[in-house]
């Protein structure tokens, strides 16, 4: 029998508190099965494996008393607040079953009982539940020994200005265009029946629903929940935890790389001795889930000190020896964030690129091209046109006069100097159909700019197209910053980015000054 409970509102802090007191309880025999129903005020909870300064706008977050706390599972960031509806099973973990498996029979199971009232809802991989292409809920797991902690939230209404002020990438899945707004990419147990009258029923619902995927019974408790006990004993310094995982930090030489998964964003960071070419410490992080949880730990801690040169045989050979469960990723690309780094340290030792400029390249390599491979391929070069001033007259115009008042038309001076192939993209739609006339051309590999927010989220554009691509970072106005990322996409973003001449100029060394090269 499973104890069903309704904690109420309750801070965001607290309510991670008790989720971690009960699961290490249940761990240890301490506890029975529980299911708990809950509301949080606002709040910021991010995954277990996350780095905060990448993920949440910390700083509006405390102007507006907004708590950030990280939870013990895995995956994405998200706002919360008393709009929405919470749970938390605490139970054994079903056999042997992995992350995906568990993720995939819950949610399933929830989507079948969400339809029961009317809601026409299924699972979307890799732990969200949406209807219509908008997401409804989510969810995460992590667990302790055999016991597992599963929980979620469900959309009852939803705050969407603050929650895009509140996370610094919104987590919205990728739309088909990449114009959809925000609130269109979700949706609302409101929206969808009109009204929310009865919670309690929808509390019933989702209990029936969990209880039929574990061919349990549930039991609701009575007597109103106590969490004095937990304030007593779990001595957690909640926002300190969630500030556990910072990159805002200044450290000598400290490369990053990044790659898209299909179970989120993978991140490393690394600090590497250049002259002896040994890696002085590593750390991973991204809205991804992997069991143990302290698995990542374990191999940071098994990389410090390897010889760069060694580093991936190092972390291949302690994955074969310490296995992990991976949702949507695996070995292969942790080895390819390591590789990045590599390649980083070698652009620096061949070129004296700052490690701020490095950290500004990005790269998408479906075939694991390496870096100076790409750029010694690149025949077309993609612009911005947020980096255009907006006086410019060529700002919404797929060319540039190099009039010398931009950094643009130093980049268009550059490529066209290589006989590259040089566009401007004026819109989103205006990247797809570029891309996908690049492709059809068997354009070999292009060199780009892009701000990282852009790549990450509409990553699908650069995997569907398939090639090679150096992207370097702009900075300046960014409109997802701004929270403008719907005007960028319909070319119609009215402040200006700032392309990196310096950085250009650096990368365009590693590429040859190849006049045989047919301009396409």
């Amino acid at each position: 029998m499973i104890r069903i409970l309704d904690s109420g509102l309750q801070s965001g802090l607290v309510n991670n508190a008790i989720d971690r007191y009960y699961l290490g309880l249940h761990a240890r025999g301490e506890c029975s099965d529980r299911l708990r129903f809950y509301r949080s005020k606002p709040c910021v909870s991010i995954g277990c494996h996350q780095i905060i300064d990448r993920e949440v706008r910390i700083d509006y977050c405390r102007d507006k008393h907004i708590d950030v706390l990280r939870r013990v599972s895995g995956g994405g960031a998200v706002y919360q607040d008393p709009q929405q509806l919470a749970w938390s099973l605490i139970v054994r973990r079903p056999g042997s079953s992995t992350i995906e498996q568990m993720l995939e029979l819950f949610a399933s199971a929830l989507a079948q009982g969400l339809k029961s009232l009317g809601i026409d809802v299924h699972y979307k991989y890799p732990n969200d539940l949406e209807t219509d292409g908008r997401k409804l809920g989510t969810l995460f797991l992590a667990h302790e020994g055999e016991s597992l902690l599963l929980h979620g939230i469900v959309l009852l209404d939803a705050d969407i200005q603050t929650m895009l002020e509140a996370l610094r990438v919104p987590t919205e899945k990728l739309s088909g265009d990449g114009l959809s707004s925000a609130r269109q990419r979700l949706i609302t147990v409101r929206e969808c029946l009109g009204v929310v009258r009865d919670v309690s029923g929808i509390q019933l619902t989702l209990a029936n629903s969990l209880a039929g995927a574990l061919r349990r019974r549930f039991n609701r408790e009575a007597n109103e929940f106590s969490i004095s006990r937990v304030l007593c004993n779990a001595l957690v310094d909640e926002s300190a935890a969630a500030h556990r995982l910072a990159w805002n930090d200044e450290r000598d030489f400290a490369l990053e790389a990044l790659w898209k998964t299909k179970g989120g964003t993978l991140r490393a960071r690394a600090g590497i001795n250049s002259d002896a070419g040994r890696l002085e410490w590593a750390e991973f992080g991204g809205d991804v889930h992997i069991a143990p949880g302290d698995w990542i730990e374990r191999l940071q801690t098994a990389l410090q000190g390897t010889d760069v040169a060694g580093m991936q045989r190092r972390a291949t050979d302690f994955f074969h020896a310490h296995p992990a469960d991976m949702l949507g990723f695996d070995i292969k690309d942790l080895l390819r964030l390591l590789q990045m780094l590599q390649e980083k340290l070698s652009l620096h030792r061949s070129g004296h690129l700052s490690s701020r400029q490095l950290n500004a390249l990005m790269i998408y390599s479906p075939d694991e091209t390496g870096t100076e491979a790409i750029l010694n391929a690149a025949s077309v070069m993609l612009v911005p046109y947020c980096a255009k001033p907006v006086w410019c007259e060529w700002r919404l115009r797929d060319d540039c006069p190099e009039c010398g008042l931009c950094e643009v038309g130093e980049a268009y001076r550059i490529a066209r100097e290589r006989n590259m192939q040089v566009t401007t993209i004026t819109h989103y739609e205006h990247l797809v159909a570029t891309l996908t006339d690049m492709k059809a051309r068997n354009v070999p590999a292009y060199i780009g700019m892009c701000c990282s927010s852009f790549f990450i989220k509409r990553h699908r554009a650069f995997h569907e197209a398939g090639m090679p691509a150096l992207l370097m970072d702009i900075s300046g106005a960014n409109c997802y910053e701004l929270k403008q990322e719907e005007l960028a996409y319909a070319g119609q973003f009215q402040a200006q980015a700032q392309l990196d001449g310096d950085l250009l100029q650096q990368v365009i060394k590693f590429m040859p000054r190849a006049v045989e090269k047919t301009r396409l």
